[in-house]
């Protein structure tokens, strides 16, 4: 750019002067004219340039059809570079494009302080104006993709976040803001631990933990996941996996990680589900196999052991060793039954037989008074809370009445220094609930995973057939069972039983809608 009026020529860039508004003046509409007018006159120009304001035009012909457009609306046009500066005394910056004005004549008639582009240096302003088209349309080409990968990622029902290298939250998907309760501005640029939801939430990232994914993908510079258990607030088991993906830079060097966690606790549980029956199934065809291979030797030897006990010729202790006998051959006979019970299969309740709908209350009621003495002997109580005129349930009344009570039992031998078994009974959408709670011993995550298996054995546990007994039978009903721990301790075991069909039953005109 050159300084005019006469003066010594100075050269200085205009972006070094200080930021003011630039008043310009055309002279020429040569090669170029159509780019300059959008560079003084185009708003995606002010981030690059000072602001600017065409003045007027030199040399556009009265024909030219730019004239009525809209970067031209208001500008005037004048016959000669001497009648456009003394319209325009302020101008302070000139462009000259092929005018055919020589350019000492333009220096001439230039305001003072006024500087000159002539058309040989106008070429960087369309190099400019390329370069910010290219720029524009990468931008919105980049716009248009962080939103789409934005929408996402904030679809995605999954715990979803990009962490730093040194654990903090660059940024997160939307189930996470939903998840805490707190807006995304105040989450980034903390720590990863401002992530968890409570002391049980599996966390994104623990530097002191080896095994932590974020760590691993740290390290190795690969994928790394890890299996996750947590009990919720309401006492369920849940399941996550997490999986942590580095990105490297440009240079190799890992900056950032990304975390994903899934909750798969649907998943799992039908795993295990599917797991636990396999081995009920398995359990049940061993018992039947040895239930009657046991049963005849054994009633043969506890009726040889009853005849010796009774016969008054033996010895005093003789009759009493055969009594020990008979006793422990009576107690051998009970476990074999229940074998039996629990290898017999249970099928669905038949609407319409008399006995194939069951009143979930009557069952409740029934199972405490067969365990009340045994109960009152251990010094536990019971707390009853039954919604009078529950659903009548598709289920075998003297099924539900024995699932009951593998329930109270399993509550009552839970509770070693006495208390109180509560109970109760409800509906829950389409489910009629029957649920038993104790206050004994607490349950650690394996209790949940595997009291439902036969003959599980934990820490000051045994879990034997009974629980197990229930599963099947509520199972083979279309029903569901449901562990969870209670909070100070202890376990709730809820029974979701099917209710049973209009017209099925003597009870049916309970149902919710149902017609009497």
């Amino acid at each position: 750019m050159t300084q005019g009026s006469g003066e010594r020529a100075e050269t200085y860039c205009v972006l070094d002067a200080d930021e003011r508004e630039y008043l310009v003046g055309v002279v020429g509409a040569g090669p170029g004219f159509d780019t300059i007018l959008e560079i003084v006159a185009g708003e995606e120009f002010r981030e690059f340039l000072p602001p600017m304001h065409l003045a007027g035009l030199v040399g556009l012909p009265a024909d030219d059809p730019r004239r009525r457009g809209a970067l031209l609306s208001g500008v005037p046009v004048y016959p000669d570079c001497r009648a456009l500066f003394a319209a325009h005394p302020t101008i302070n910056l000139v462009v000259e494009l092929r005018s055919g004005v020589s350019r000492r004549e333009i220096l001439d008639a230039m305001p003072p302080g006024a500087s000159l582009i002539d058309n040989t240096a106008s070429f960087f302003l369309c190099a400019l104006s390329n370069a910010v088209s290219v720029g524009a349309h990468c931008r919105m080409r980049l716009d248009h993709q962080k939103l789409l990968l934005e929408a996402i990622v904030d679809e995605v029902q999954e715990d979803i976040a990009l962490l730093s290298a040194a654990g903090t939250v660059v940024d997160l998907n939307r189930n996470i803001v939903h998840r805490l309760g707190q807006p995304k501005e105040l989450l980034v640029g903390q720590p990863c631990s401002v992530l968890r939801s409570g002391p049980d939430d599996p966390p994104f990232c623990d530097p002191d933990d080896p095994a932590c994914p974020f760590r691993l993908a740290l390290s190795t510079g690969k994928k790394a996941e890890r299996l996750h258990t947590a009990v919720s607030a309401d006492g369920k088991l849940r399941y996550y996996r997490t999986y942590t993906y580095p990105i490297a830079d440009a240079s190799g060097k890992i900056g950032h990680v990304v975390v994903f966690r899934r909750d798969i606790t649907d998943r799992t549980v039908g795993e295990i589900s599917a797991r636990q029956a396999e081995r009920i199934e398995t359990m049940g065809r061993l018992s039947s196999y040895l239930a009657h291979e046991l049963r005849n030797p054994m009633f043969a030897a506890s009726g040889f052991a009853r005849r010796l006990a009774n016969m008054e010729s033996l010895p005093e202790a003789a009759r009493e060793r055969a009594g020990i006998v008979v006793a422990e051959l009576t107690r051998m006979e009970a476990l074999l039954k229940q074998f039996l019970e629990f290898a017999r299969p249970v099928g669905q309740a038949v609407p319409g037989r008399a006995d194939a709908d069951a009143d979930a209350n009557r069952a409740v009621l029934a199972a405490v008074e067969a365990v009340r003495p045994e109960a009152e002997a251990k010094g536990i109580g019971f707390a009853l809370a039954l919604v009078p005129g529950v659903a009548a349930v598709a289920f075998e009344p003297a099924l539900l009445k024995q699932c009951v009570v593998n329930l109270l039992r399993n509550a009552m031998d839970a509770m070693a220094h006495g208390g109180v078994v509560r109970v109760s009974s409800g509906r829950d959408a389409d489910r009629v609930r029957v649920r038993v709670a104790d206050s004994g011993r607490g349950l650690t995550h394996d209790n949940l995973e595997n009291m439902f298996s036969p003959f599980y054995k934990a820490d000051h546990c045994e879990y034997g057939l009974g629980l197990a007994m229930v599963k099947k039978v509520v199972d083979d009903f279309g029903g569901a069972v449901e562990a969870a721990g209670e909070p100070g301790g202890g376990c709730a075991i809820t029974l979701h039983l099917p209710p049973a069909l209009a017209g099925g039953g003597a009870d049916a005109a309970t149902l919710p809608g149902g017609t009497p």
